[in-house]
């Protein structure tokens, strides 16, 4: 049974800032992503698909103390055609006492995907991965993830992940965003740091490049897409 989660964001209070495309504070109204929208558009060729693209948001904190092992999520987000965030399906998760990562999705911005010169509703793929409280990556306790629902096509899906190390010289719980473009081949194209503890940037980027994807459709034919990778990172017990 597929499982969903609507989420209703028309509410969400807060101001946003470090949106790109000259958009610098406060909620972007819809005349602004549909302006950054149509200005992605006008820059590719007519008939080509614009994947969407995340502008502001916020992240998950880092699972609690007696949260022992790897815990994992992977989310298929609903982007409507204003940019925001109408509902998410998790696809994979660790069975944890408080699920951090939904509930920060849910005042994510995106600048909409366009096709056809217009812009639409699509969806795009989240993975969420935390290390356990240790330097290496030796065998853990805690329960395996488990499958909750079947991706669509729309977005691409791991089927290759390669966790993040944590860096030797750190000395703190760290959650870092990176985006990457996923390629007609599944592989990463681009892989960029959105936010996060600079010390960590090196070793999440390692991470990110090594991912492989199914890679995403649209109308039946393959595209790049952009998905997003929330790394966390828990400072090692003695």
């Amino acid at each position: 049974m597929r499982v969903s989660v609507v989420l209703n964001v028309l509410g969400v209070a807060g101001s946003m800032s470090g949106l790109v495309g000259g958009v610098t504070s406060g909620r972007p109204t819809p005349a602004t992503l549909t302006h950054l929208a149509t200005r992605g558009a006008a820059q590719t060729p007519i008939g080509a698909f614009i994947p969407a693209r995340r502008l502001s948001g916020s992240l998950p904190a880092v699972p609690p103390p007696n949260v022992l092992g790897w815990t994992e999520e992977r989310l298929e987000v609903v982007v409507d055609a204003t940019g925001r965030v109408q509902g998410l399906t998790p696809l994979r998760a660790t069975s944890i006492p408080a699920d951090a990562t939904a509930p920060a999705l849910a005042d994510w911005v995106f600048r909409p995907a366009v096709d056809r010169s217009r812009a639409v509703e699509s969806r795009v793929l989240v993975a969420a991965m935390f290390r356990p409280p240790q330097l290496y990556d030796a065998p853990t306790l805690g329960t395996p993830p488990a499958d909750l629902a079947t991706p669509s096509d729309e977005i691409p899906f791991p089927v290759e992940s390669r966790p993040p190390r944590y860096p030797p010289l750190a000395v703190s719980d760290a959650v870092v965003l990176v985006e990457v473009l996923v390629g007609l081949d599944g592989r990463v194209r681009e892989a960029r740091i959105v936010s996060g503890d600079p010390g960590f940037h090196q070793a999440s980027l390692d991470a990110a490049r090594d991912w492989l994807f199914r890679p995403a459709r649209w109308h039946a034919r393959a595209v790049e897409a952009y998905s997003y990778l929330i790394l966390g990172f828990r400072r090692p017990v003695a």
